[in-house]
């Protein structure tokens, strides 16, 4: 959440990956609950990376938010993000979890990322009135059906119009609508739907293909056919009265850090932690495993990372990736 942090926060994170150093512990950590997902897009990862059906267990679960805690002393991040490669509403236990997170991780906003099929509409408001729910991250490709990306249809339709209601009833909780730049069409009706909505952000993410080779499953706008789509977009939300970020341009400072898109920029403060418990870098390295919290503390995972040596190794891991890269979409 580099946007949201202080300055010495900031300039801490910059030293750490000029240096090629780690937080510990990590600031932002991203817990997957599930892999499960009924969507089946052309463009996930999942097929690719060869991730199957699966839950994370709860008595995993349970460990994983007493290691967060004692990482913390007691306390937690600043954020616990409920997404990974599976969409959390595929567990119907799901308003526990966030429950007994929000009780172990007081300090700690949860944010909760779908793509809204299924979607309970029920537990989800009894999330936000009680206030479990800090920020929900939705994805959204443009208000129309079919396409190799977040499909819409009549059930996200509902989906999305239950959580307007919601959103007039309990207008603390932050809506950030998510979607990638395929088209400037689809982009600015994402922009309008995300202002209708009553969201406070809209955010915009490249079409990231390098998981699937020679055979990419859809194309992608070519860089400065992305430009002109992100200043288009940003223009229409600034008339909306919506914030609207590019996830690929963060500022001078990182661009150095980062020297020129061949240093990832998430790495230093940011751990994944799997359905399956293991600790990695991101979603898409499921096999650069610094531990597993099923038989490892959090601690032990994270004193791996230097061990592993994942930006020595990134070049060869990263096979592409170029989510980052600041001159790809400005």
């Amino acid at each position: 959440m580099y946007f949201e942090s202080t300055l010495a926060q900031k300039a801490r994170k910059f030293f750490r990956l000029v240096l090629g150093r780690y937080a510990f512990p990590p600031r932002d950590i991203t817990l997957e609950v599930t892999t499960r997902c009924p969507r089946g897009c052309a463009v996930c990862f999942r097929g690719p990376l060869g991730v199957v059906p699966a839950d994370m267990p709860r008595e995993l679960f349970t460990k994983t938010l007493s290691e967060i805690r004692a990482a913390y002393a007691g306390r937690g991040p600043r954020y616990l993000n409920f997404v990974g490669l599976g969409e959390p509403f595929c567990r119907p236990d799901l308003p526990e979890l966030l429950r007994e997170a929000a009780a172990a991780l007081p300090a700690t906003e949860l944010n909760l990322s779908t793509g809204l099929l299924p979607f309970d509409a029920a537990a989800f408001e009894a999330l936000v009135k009680d206030g479990v729910i800090n920020r929900f991250s939705v994805s959204l490709d443009g208000p129309e059906e079919g396409g190799p990306f977040h499909g819409f249809s009549a059930e996200v339709g509902k989906s999305f119009s239950a959580l307007r209601l919601i959103k007039k009833k309990y207008p603390g909780f932050k809506i950030r609508v998510q979607t990638l730049i395929t088209s400037r069409p689809a982009v600015e009706d994402a922009v309008r739907y995300a202002a209708e909505l009553g969201a406070e952000e809209i955010q915009l993410m490249r079409v990231d293909l390098h998981a699937f080779g020679d055979a990419p499953p859809a194309a992608r706008p070519a860089f400065a056919e992305e430009r002109a789509i992100v200043a288009a977009a940003k223009k229409l939300a600034a008339e909306l009265g919506l914030a609207c970020r590019n996830n690929n341009v963060y500022d001078l400072f990182m661009d150095i850090a980062g020297r020129g898109g061949r240093r990832c920029l998430i790495s230093d403060d940011h751990v994944f932690i799997t359905a399956a418990g293991d600790v990695i870098p991101c979603f898409y390295l499921r096999e650069f495993k610094f531990g597993n919290l099923s038989r490892q503390t959090l601690a032990e995972a994270c004193a791996a990372r230097k061990e592993k040596d994942l930006y020595g190794n990134q070049e060869r891991l990263c096979r592409g990736c170029d989510i980052y890269r600041k001159e790809h979409a400005a």
